[in-house]
């Protein structure tokens, strides 16, 4: 059920946004993710993507989703290995090991918009901040222990949605809704991304299909960017640990329970309902 927030939300009006102005974005965010009362985007404006990323974290303080010691979940990807990287903590709560649409499989108690068919990697051991610097792009130095299939589910706390601005869309987890995870299979570093097949189906319809798709051309391209973000602040992240690793199919605006299903040949499939 939609609750309206208690307190008025304050609208940032300058150019620049102050550290107050993150905090505030951030509490709002925080308010719109447990009450279910969609912000109006036109009222909030953010600068630059430090401004982005640090609203984003307060978005994270405040529902708690990366209280030391315990494992945590994160979103990483890009377009390409030449353009920056994004990434976002998730909301543990939305995270589900999926054995069926009667195991896990059902989504339907929370607000979907859309889907992304997606490969999701493990931490073997902790990782500390020291461990992460020493990381390049592409590299995972036996740090991961699992891939799996995986799905996330697409929702954003902006009213409109997928047409709020862009650095908005980022201090929202980027649009994050929910995270399915399929069976654990052990990390293979050697395979062949760029020509694994991968499918997308929505219901009865033909498949979004085709080989490769993945915008960095490997999953564990991300590694990297994803703990040195994790541990930028001296912390040290635990062993089973999980970040999904960008979109390699995409479908958008889907009908309340719509059934949907991510299958990655010799990796498995995964079926889902909104």
């Amino acid at each position: 059920m939609n609750v309206a927030p208690s307190t008025p939300t304050p609208t940032p009006t300058s150019s620049s946004s102050s550290s107050s102005d993150t905090q505030a974005l951030g509490q709002a965010l925080a308010a719109a993710w447990t009450q279910g009362q969609p912000l109006d985007d036109a009222r909030w404006s953010l600068s630059d993507e430090t401004a982005a990323y640090a609203a984003q974290a307060a978005l994270a303080q405040a529902l708690q989703w990366l209280t030391p010691g315990r494992t945590q979940f994160w979103k990483c990807g890009g377009g390409s290995r030449t353009a920056p990287l994004g990434q976002s903590p998730l909301a543990p709560l939305g995270v589900r090991e999926v054995r069926g649409l009667r195991h896990g499989g059902d989504f339907s108690d929370l607000r979907l918009m859309g889907a992304e068919a997606e490969i999701a990697l493990r931490l073997g051991q902790d990782v500390t901040p020291a461990m992460a610097a020493d990381l390049q792009p592409g590299q995972t130095h036996g740090l991961i222990d699992a891939m799996c299939v995986a799905v996330e589910w697409i929702h954003s706390r902006w009213a409109r949605g997928m047409k709020a601005d862009p650095l908005l869309r980022l201090a929202d987890a980027q649009s994050h809704g929910a995270l399915a995870l399929g069976p654990w299979l052990a990390w293979d570093a050697s395979r062949e991304w760029r020509r694994q097949p991968c499918e997308l189906q929505i219901g009865q319809a033909a498949p979004l299909a085709g080989l490769g798709g993945h915008g960095l051309d490997d999953p564990g391209w991300v590694v990297a960017h994803w703990l040195r973000a994790a541990t930028r602040d001296g912390q040290t992240v635990p062993a089973g640990s999980v970040v999904t690793t960008g979109a390699w199919r995409v479908a958008l605006d889907l009908a309340p329970g719509t059934t949907v299903t991510a299958r990655f040949e010799g990796l498995g499939s995964l079926s889902v309902r909104n």
